[in-house]
C-alpha cells in the first residue's frame, strides 16, 4: 500500500494521510531506499532514522520542513498556538476576548458589544454591568442588587448594592430602587420620570447636558474659550472683526492660529478645521500636521491609509508593506506557504451557470474573448452565487477582470453570499471608480467610493481581503503585482457566506481564486 501525500496547512510540509492505517496493519516499511533498517514509522533521512510523524524538519517525508509557527503532528504540519489560544483560519486567537472570534471561530460580536469570557456582552458605560445581555446598575437594581441575578425579597429595596428594608433620606423607594429624585436621571423629580438622552437631572429637573469644556448658553452648548458669540461668558459677544481666543476678544489671532469665522483655530491639529477652515476629518481620523490621518482600533494598525492586522494581513505581514506571495498566507506575522482554492476557471465550457453556481438572475456567456488563461472566461453575467466555499475573516479572494474596447460596464466580486444577497467589491469603468456595496436581496447600497480611470481592452486583477468586519479591495495592473488603487470599508460584521459574481457592458471575468 502507498501513502498519499497532500499539502499541509503549513504549506512547506506534507502529510501521509493513510500513515496511521498502514502502521496499524504493520505493512508500512518506509517510502525510500534504505528504510529497511529503520523501525516503523521511521524513515532513513540523511543517514539517520527520523520519525516523520513528529519531526518538524522531516514531516511526512524526508526534508519536508514545517514553516515558522508550525509543529509536526501525525505527519502533518499543524499551527502551534500557546495555551489558551485556538487556531482560527490559520491564526492563533484568544476566544475568551477576541471580538471577531468570541467563544468560537468566526463568531463576531455585534456593534455595542465586547467579548468577555468567551461570550458577546454589552459594552456597558461606567457604573453599569452586563447581566444576561443587558446593562444593569448593581447599586440600586432590586433584581440585580450587588451582583447579577441577586433579587431582593418582597418589601426590600436595593441601596448601595445591598438589599435593605427602607430607603434612608433623601432617597425614595421607586419600585424597589432607592433613588435620589434630585439627581437620578431615571427618576428625576418623581419616580419613573426619565430624562431624555443628552440631559441630566439637576435639582429635580431635566436639563441639557454639555460635554466637559462646553457651557450651556441659551439652550446650546458653547465653548467660551473660542465662541465669538459667547467669549469668556454667555452672551459676551466680540465686536466686528474681532476673534475669540482663550476667552478674550482680540483683534487678530496669535501666531500659529487662523481666523475661522471669528474663532482662532490651529489648522495643524483641529479635526474640524484641518489644514484649512471647515475642512473636517472623517470619523476615525485625527488631524496631524494639517492633514487627516487614519486611526485604527487595537490590534489593527495603519498601513498606507488602511487599518491592518499585521498578524494575518498578507499585504502587511509582520510589518507594514511586507507582502506575502500569491501562494502564501500571513500566519502570526510570518509569510508561510498555503494551498489556495481555485473557485472557478470557466474551462468546462457550455452554458452558464455551471454547477455548483446558482443563477439569481439569468445571463452570462462563456467565451474565448474573456479568457485570461485557458480557453474560456465569462462575460455579462447576471447575479450568480455559490455557497460551497467560505469567505469569512482571513480570506483573500481574487479574480481577473477584462475591460471592453470602450472601457464601459462594471463587474461585482461578491463575498459572504447566500440566496438572499451578498456584499461586493465593484470595479466600475462606466463610472470611473472602485467601491464596496451591500447587495442585500440583490439590491445595492454603495460605500467607500474611490475614483479610478481604466484603459480599454485591458486586464486587471481585483482582490478582496477580509479582517474581521473590515474588507479591503485592491486593484492591480495586468502583471498582477503593480498596485493601482485601494479602498476599504468596515461592514460592522462579515459572515462566512460564499462567492457571487455579476457583470455587464462587455466586462470579462476569469480565474477566481480563494486563499484561506
Amino acid at each position: 500500500m502507498i501513502g498519499i501525500l497532500e499539502n499541509s496547512p503549513g504549506g512547506r510540509g506534507h502529510s501521509i494521510r493513510v500513515l496511521g492505517l498502514l502502521v496499524a496493519l504493520g505493512s508500512w516499511t518506509g517510502g525510500c531506499a534504505g528504510d529497511e533498517g529503520c523501525p516503523v514509522p521511521m524513515f532513513e533521512c540523511g543517514g539517520e532514522c527520523r520519525d516523520v510523524t513528529s519531526d518538524s524538519e522531516n514531516c511526512g517525508g524526508c526534508a519536508l520542513a514545517c514553516g515558522p509557527g508550525y509543529v509536526c503532528e501525525d505527519a502533518s504540519c499543524t499551527l502551534s498556538c500557546l495555551d489558551g489560544y485556538t487556531v482560527c483560519t490559520d491564526v492563533c486567537r484568544d476566544l475568551s476576548v477576541d471580538f471577531y472570534n468570541c467563544g468560537m471561530c468566526g463568531l463576531v460580536c455585534s456593534a455595542g458589544n465586547v467579548c468577555l469570557e468567551g461570550s458577546c456582552q454589552p459594552d456597558c458605560p461606567d457604573g453599569y454591568s452586563a447581566c444576561s445581555g443587558t446593562c444593569k446598575n448593581l447599586v440600586n437594581d432590586p433584581s440585580n442588587c450587588g451582583e447579577c441575578g441577586n433579587v431582593c425579597a418582597d418589601g426590600e429595596v436595593c441601596l448601595s448594592g445591598a438589599c435593605s428594608f427602607t430607603c434612608p433620606s433623601p432617597y425614595v423607594d421607586c419600585s424597589g430602587s432607592c433613588a435620589d429624585l434630585q439627581i437620578d436621571h431615571r427618576n428625576c423629580g418623581a419616580c419613573g420620570t426619565a430624562c431624555a438622552p443628552g440631559q441630566v437631572c439637576e435639582a429635580s429637573a431635566c436639563v441639557n447636558s454639555c460635554i466637559e469644556g462646553l457651557t450651556m448658553c441659551s439652550g446650546a452648548c458653547s465653548d467660551l474659550m473660542r465662541d465669538p458669540e459667547n467669549c469668556g461668558s454667555c452672551a459676551s459677544r466680540c465686536g466686528t472683526g474681532e476673534n475669540c481666543y482663550e476667552g478674550t476678544c482680540i483683534a487678530a489671532c496669535p501666531g500659529g492660529f487662523s481666523d475661522c469665522s471669528g474663532t482662532c483655530r490651529d489648522l495643524d491639529s483641529d479635526r474640524l478645521n484641518c489644514g484649512a477652515c471647515e475642512t473636517e476629518c472623517l470619523e476615525g481620523e485625527l488631524c496631524v500636521s494639517g492633514a487627516c490621518e487614519v486611526t485604527c482600533a487595537s490590534p489593527l494598525v495603519e498601513c498606507s491609509g488602511v487599518c491592518s492586522d499585521r498578524d494575518s494581513d498578507p499585504h502587511n505581514c509582520g510589518t507594514c508593506g511586507t507582502r506575502c506571495g500569491m501562494s502564501e498566507g500571513c500566519v502570526s506575522g510570518s509569510c508561510v506557504g498555503i494551498t489556495c482554492l481555485l473557485v472557478e476557471d470557466f474551462e468546462a465550457g457550455g452554458s452558464w451557470p455551471l454547477s455548483p453556481w446558482v443563477a439569481h438572475a439569468s445571463g452570462g456567456t462563456l467565451t474565448t474573448t474573456a479568457a485570461h488563461d485557458g480557453t474560456y472566461g465569462l462575460e455579462d453575467a447576471g447575479w450568480s452565487y455559490r455557497t460551497d466555499v467560505s469567505t469569512g475573516s482571513g480570506a483573500r479572494l481574487t479574480w481577473w477582470v477584462h475591460t471592453d474596447t470602450s472601457s464601459s460596464g462594471r463587474v461585482y466580486l461578491g463575498f459572504d453570499s447566500s440566496s438572499t444577497g451578498c456584499k461586493s467589491f465593484v470595479v466600475a469603468p462606466n463610472t470611473t471608480e472602485i467601491m464596496f456595496m451591500n447587495n442585500s436581496s440583490w439590491s445595492f447600497s454603495t460605500f467607500a467610493r474611490v475614483t479610478q480611470s481604466f484603459s480599454a481592452d485591458h486586464w486587471y486583477l481585483a482582490e478582496v481581503t477580509i479582517a474581521g468586519s473590515v474588507a479591503t479591495g485592491r486593484l492591480y495592473d495586468s502583471d498582477g503585482s503593480t498596485l493601482i488603487n485601494t479602498t476599504t470599508y468596515d461592514y460592522g460584521s462579515v459572515g462566512t457566506g460564499g462567492v457571487a459574481i455579476r457583470s455587464f457592458g462587455g466586462i470579462g471575468v476569469d480565474t477566481i481564486t480563494l486563499c484561506p
